[in-house]
């Protein structure tokens, strides 16, 4: 069995969260899914296929080179497929509050966040896909 890409969030990167949200929410129709704090102090929250990440100029510095966020169902299989390829690991993997993640940095420089999301998150987002 192959690894599968159950989700494509395109990154955006804000100020201030709580400013951002209502805008979002109104054009895309979409309500607020998942919002949570990370340890540093960033805000993350998704609108549809939007992740909104939000945090001081300092704090979202290391973050503003990656593209997209992908949630796959596998993430060692994600990282030995990266490996493969030649990726650079920028982070991880690493413990987040919706399961395990790792950024790469593919050959050409696109950047890209792979998350592996645990059970409670699935249930979050209304159940994980068959």
């Amino acid at each position: 069995m192959s690894m599968r890409i159950f989700r494509t969030y395109a990154r955006v990167y804000a100020a201030d969260l709580d400013a951002a949200l209502a805008p979002l929410s109104a054009v895309t129709g979409e309500p607020i899914t998942t919002r949570f704090t990370m340890p540093n102090g960033l805000e993350l929250a998704t609108i549809g296929q939007i992740l909104v990440v939000a945090g001081d100029e300092r704090t979202l510095e290391p973050y503003r080179a990656t593209a997209a966020t992908l949630i796959v169902d596998d993430l060692d299989e994600c990282r030995a497929r990266l490996d493969q390829t030649g990726a650079r690991i920028v982070r991880g993997p690493q413990t987040v509050p919706t399961g395990r993640n790792l950024t790469a940095e593919l050959p050409g420089g696109v950047q890209i966040e792979y998350v592996e999301w645990d059970e409670a998150q699935w249930q979050r987002a209304g159940g994980r896909p068959r």
